[in-house]
């Protein structure tokens, strides 16, 4: 069994222990022998440094954790039988990562499922609770390429494909709504592989 770690259109060869094998469609999965190992934080963490340290040398669509075939025959065939949606969702991140960004209020927030009294209640708060997400959410749009908004409790939980060029210019932003919001707390976190970016590699 070999496990998988992220898919490229790059020609060189990965750093021992990961190997490439390349398909006759111009991509290569980059993998190693999978491990017998349980599913701890740790071995999250250390897939996710691997796929780190590729993504800072080439483009690539990351793969998560635990993903096995049997053997790097197998792996080809996969990425050959997909090999027009993989060379698309890999053009689409090219240049680019993602930045993660939480967004929760200072002070205390009604749920809105919760004390309503009529639809028109829980609308309100829903409407409420969505304009103070926008306040952050609609300037980071204008500085990435997409975005994908999250479900999550915070006021807003969203992840970002920004050019690498351009990840200094987001931060900035980030920064200058902080400061210009302080009744809300933005925290961003990144950069990382494209994951909500990768289509079904992910």
């Amino acid at each position: 069994m070999i496990e998988l770690y992220a898919i490229t259109d790059d020609p060189r060869p990965p750093d021992p222990p990961l190997r490439a094998v390349r398909s006759n469609n111009g991509l290569a999965v980059l993998y190693a022998p999978a491990e017998r190992r349980e599913v701890t934080s740790e071995a999250l963490w250390r897939h996710e440094e691997v796929v780190e340290a590729l993504m800072a040398e080439r483009n690539l669509l990351p793969v998560r954790f635990g993903t096995l075939v049997r053997d790097a025959g197998a792996a080809v065939q996969a990425v050959s039988e997909r090999r027009a949606e993989l060379a698309t969702s890999l053009d689409r991140v090219r240049g680019a990562v993602e930045l993660a960004v939480r967004v929760e209020s200072r002070e205390p927030e009604p749920d809105p499922a919760r004390g309503a009294t009529s639809g028109r209640d829980y609308m309100s708060a829903k409407a409420r609770r969505r304009a103070k997400a926008n306040l952050v959410h609609e300037p980071l749009t204008l500085v990435s390429r997409e975005s994908f908004m999250q479900n999550g409790p915070e006021l807003l939980r969203a992840a970002y494909l920004v050019d690498r060029v351009a990840v200094e210019a987001f931060v900035d932003v980030v920064r200058r709504l902080q400061e210009t919001h302080s009744e809300l707390d933005v925290l961003c976190t990144g950069p990382w592989p494209p994951y909500s970016f990768a289509g079904g590699t992910s």
